[in-house]
């Protein structure tokens, strides 16, 4: 008769059905643990590579009843010895991260185990080293599939801790029993998990998501179009990213007068070697009340509305045009270039705030505007004074301008397409066609030929309304740049791309849209709701949830008082008799005198047989304003009742609930 222990050892050289099939889910939990570190990019592809061709060839050999270890075990021994000043050089030098060294020592140790396992069994270290795994790829994941992920790997898990459990039993015991089918135990508890889980989601306490930086930094600037300069020297490929950016919620009564939607983040007013960059200015830090600055001088009507947005160069804001105040977004500066506005020392990766919007808006304090330095040629300035004609107003001679550019010059989607790199000059006067970046150069040159200020704003133009949510999806494929023309008091709009092939206005089906839209919603929950439900979240939570309870607890306290009136009244009428009835309400008028005539007289009034109630309330105006404000509706109330010669209860109820509620205030 063997013995437990031996029972373990022949496991390991020759396997049972059961502990084969137990050792293939071990290896294909660690090789599942590993899965989200592509996609998060928290380290390299070629580590990950190396570690799944690994694992795999282990599980094969182990599915063909062959033995785990793949290499000798000195040569093993010998490898993980190296490894440690290996990790040391791979930290310093290699990856240059101490997080991604440590995640490359973890792989190691997880491919190094189940090759030991063939001599001495360690299915506990196997399963502590296959949860650091999954720790890292939840730890930098911020997408909304990691949640069927978690569940699949705490189902296997749990499995796996019930063999293992079963295992140090029988070791314990001595005997040796048929092991309980352990699936249906697992998806228990893992639903179980879930279910408190989401109840005590709200309270839990927060840290700030993800918690190692993996694709959830800035995002490129390539990818987005937009920099703080247009280098025309370069050739560039511009593809289709449908990546949200920015999320914009506007009510239908701002909706009709802020779109098509901008949003505004560079500007680029100086001209070199073909290059556009923004002007050179310090930082210069916005003073703000109450988390309210102030970006800009409002003009006409003004509305309000919400933004969500994901840092792309920085920590600067993307602002709606016609922003003239920005809450919530912390301490803002004003740099490197005028009107463009920074968030101070932010380490966040995305922000939330509101914006008030106003249909015109000039900078906080005058400004000294001069004309680009773009060097205009003769051509040029002959083109320039063509399309004007004989205007002179600088709006017009911008909207002649705009509509020529727009009208008699071809848009190209992707610059890569031209086959070569040209200067504005030669968009204007040979090649005719260009992006959104050469429109928008090719006025500010002609505008500047007829010594009007005009300069180059970059940010994202028009954006897709979310038809569920009411909120407009801004995509990086939605970078775009358009000018603005100095009138001499502002700054206004214009924009010579064709309208037609600006960014969004791409028609697609209508399926297709509601699918984006109900993808995009699903992933702004689980950001909002999940990811970023921060304590400022919880608290609202609380005060909403007190509040509730509150008016609860007012409304049956309420409706407990009315009841008992009503069977109290009609008691009442049913065993008295009218003149008993009339009697008793003349009772409940002089009650009510009484109530009110003693809270004047607390409040310095001493109410006189033949002073009225309103004589009492011109008094009280006089030596206490503010109490004279609370009573007066119940006066007021109290005199309607009294000369009305109609009874309302309601009316009643609420003159002494009022009076009770001063009383105690």
């Amino acid at each position: 008769m063997t013995t437990i222990a031996e029972d373990a050892v022949s496991d390991t050289r020759h396997p049972t059905p059961d502990s084969r099939r137990f050792e293939l889910e071990l290896l294909f939990l660690t090789i599942f643990a590993a899965l989200p570190l592509y996609a998060t990019q928290a380290i390299s592809a070629p580590p990950l590579f190396v570690f799944h061709a690994v694992m795999i060839i282990v599980a094969l050999r182990v599915a063909l009843g062959k033995s785990p270890q793949i290499i000798p075990a000195n040569v093993m021994r010998g490898l993980a010895i190296a490894y440690v000043p290996f990790y040391v050089i791979d930290a310093a030098v290699i990856s240059r991260s101490a997080i991604a060294a440590s995640t490359h020592l973890v792989l190691f140790i997880a491919a190094y185990q189940p090759i030991e396992s063939a001599q001495t069994r360690n299915t506990a270290q196997r399963l502590l080293t296959a949860s650091l795994i999954f720790t890292a790829g939840v730890a930098t994941s911020t997408h909304i599939a990691i949640l069927p992920f978690i569940v699949i790997f705490g189902f296997l898990l749990l499995r796996q801790l019930m063999h293992l459990s079963h295992e140090e039993t029988a070791a314990m015991t001595g005997t040796r029993t048929a092991e309980p089918a352990s699936g249906r135990a697992a998806a228990f508890y893992v639903v179980g998990a879930l279910a408190i889980g989401t109840c005590l989601f709200p309270f839990m306490p927060r840290v700030r998501n993800p918690l190692l930086p993996g694709m959830t930094g800035p995002l490129s600037n390539a990818t987005t179009g937009l920099s703080d300069s247009i280098n025309l020297n370069e050739t560039r490929s511009i593809s289709s990213d449908a990546t949200v950016v920015s999320r914009v919620w506007m009510g239908t009564e701002t909706i009709p007068f802020f779109t098509p939607l901008r949003l505004k983040g560079t500007i680029y007013e100086r001209f070199a070697n073909n290059t556009w960059i923004q002007g050179r200015r310090d930082f210069i830090p916005l003073d703000g009340s109450d988390g309210t600055t102030r970006v800009a001088r409002p003009g006409g009507f003004t509305r309000k509305a919400s933004v969500q947005q994901r840092f792309l160069i920085g920590s600067r804001l993307f602002l709606p045009v016609g922003t003239y105040e920005v809450t919530g977004a912390g301490q803002l500066s004003e740099g490197p270039t005028r009107d463009v506005f920074t968030v101070w020392s932010s380490h966040r990766d995305t922000i939330a705030y509101d914006v008030a919007l106003a249909r015109e808006t000039a900078p906080r304090r005058p400004q000294k505007v001069t004309v680009s330095d773009y060097p205009v040629t003769p051509e040029v300035r002959a083109m320039a004074q063509q399309i004007a004609d004989s205007e002179t107003d600088p709006m017009r001679q911008a909207g002649a301008i705009e509509a020529y550019l727009s009208r008699r010059f071809r848009y190209v989607a992707d610059p890569s397409t031209i086959g070569r790199t040209m200067t504005v000059d030669q968009f204007l006067l040979q090649e005719h066609r260009g992006h959104c970046e050469y429109f928008a150069a090719g006025m500010v040159a002609l505008m500047t030929a007829l010594n009007v200020p005009a300069r180059i704003v970059g940010g994202f133009y028009g954006g897709t309304l979310n038809p569920l949510t009411g909120y407009f999806i801004v995509r990086r494929e939605d970078a775009h740049a358009w000018v603005e023309v100095w009138d001499g008091k502002a700054w206004q709009t214009f924009d010579p791309t064709p309208a037609s092939l600006r960014p969004g206005n791409e028609h697609e089906g209508l399926l297709r849209v509601y699918a984006l839209a109900m993808a995009d919603s699903i992933n702004y929950f689980w950001d909002r709701h999940i990811l970023t439900y921060g304590l400022g979240d919880q608290l609202s939570l609380a005060v909403a949830v007190i509040e509730r309870v509150r008016d609860a607890s007012a409304a049956m306290t309420a409706a407990l008082h009315t009841t008992a009136l009503r069977t109290y009244l009609s008691l009442l009428i049913a065993l008295a008799v009218s003149g008993l009835a009339i009697v008793l309400m003349t009772h409940r008028r002089r009650s009510l005198f009484d109530l009110l005539a003693a809270h004047l007289h607390l409040l310095g009034i001493d109410v006189g047989p033949s002073m009225t109630m309103s004589e009492a309330l011109s008094r009280l105006r006089i030596t206490n304003p503010l109490a004279a404000a609370e009573l007066a509706p119940l006066i007021a109330m109290y005199e309607a009742e009294r000369f009305s010669g109609k009874v309302e209860r309601g009316r009643l109820s609420r003159i002494r609930r009022g009076l009770a509620e001063l009383s105690e205030s």
